[in-house]
């Protein structure tokens, strides 16, 4: 909470992540604020402003781009790389601080909450992922159980059949598109905007509810762990919304897990 409000290192994480787009070659598809260092201090942080739309204003993204979906792969291509590619990873991409830019680039802001992961923690949580997208639980208990730390051993056949018994629920969750609409107030002209509702709390049963079941198998998650799974959720959200028919996890369009990496790690796990 302290690193949150110092703005010190805030402006540091967003000098960090404009370097990680500009050495990737990615500064034409997103970008960040500029950070104006001499009108800023530990406590006022001055930076540039940047013009654009949540993700989750339909009418006005599709006035801005053809394709809402394309904007959405670039998104999370961006915020994919930046896990091992950039010093830290924007922790909270709430609709806030992930906007559809005037000029059609992808805007990440605040960088005051980010994460940190290791090689060796992502590698683990790709093979979670795509466990998650090939409903493979065994593997996804292998992943698990790396990232995990514990100091006893792990029945893994028992852990997947717990985990799949907990991510049937999943397709309870209730998830609805709300749509809103108004009339502008010096034309004729009436604008809709839409967002994801989903159930917080089982949004949060669920999550808690994996952490449940691994502690009971002597699992303990880094903190990484929670911040990856929450902003995969806000991902999952705008999917819904900008691009129903995309699997974020299987479209090889986003660059998640390499096929090759995936079954080197795979085996390992095995």
């Amino acid at each position: 909470m302290l690193e949150e409000v110092d703005f010190n290192k805030e402006a540091k994480n967003i000098e960090s992540f404009k370097r990680y787009l500009e050495t990737m070659g990615l500064s034409g598809q997103a970008t960040a604020p500029r950070v104006y260092k001499h009108c800023s201090s530990r406590r006022v942080l001055t930076m540039e402003r940047l013009y654009g739309v949540p993700l989750t204003d339909l009418d006005s993204i599709s006035a801005l781009v053809s394709s809402p979906e394309n904007s959405l792969i670039t998104a999370l291509n961006v915020w994919f790389g930046s896990l091992l590619s950039c010093e830290s990873f924007h922790a909270d991409v709430h609709a806030g601080n992930l906007w559809l830019l005037r000029d059609g680039r992808i805007g990440f802001l605040d960088f005051g909450i980010v994460g940190r992961i290791s090689p060796k923690t992502w590698a683990a949580m790709e093979v979670f992922l795509a466990s998650i997208a090939t409903e493979e639980y065994e593997s996804m208990a292998s992943a698990l159980i790396q990232m995990g730390a514990t100091n006893r051993d792990v029945d893994a056949k028992a852990f997947a059949r717990d985990l799949e018994k907990m991510f049937s629920s999943m397709q309870e969750l209730d998830t609805e598109i709300v749509v809103a609409t108004a009339r502008g107030p010096n034309s004729d002209r009436t604008a809709v905007a839409a967002n994801v509702v989903v159930d917080e709390r089982q949004m949060n049963a669920l999550f808690l509810d994996l952490v449940r079941v691994s502690e009971s198998y002597g699992l303990k998650f880094p903190r990484e762990f929670a911040l990856l799974m929450k902003q995969l959720l806000y991902f999952d959200r705008y999917t819904r919304l900008l691009a129903p028919n995309l699997n974020m996890l299987q479209d090889q369009r986003i660059s998640v897990v390499s096929n090759r990496r995936m079954n080197r790690y795979k085996d390992s796990f095995n």
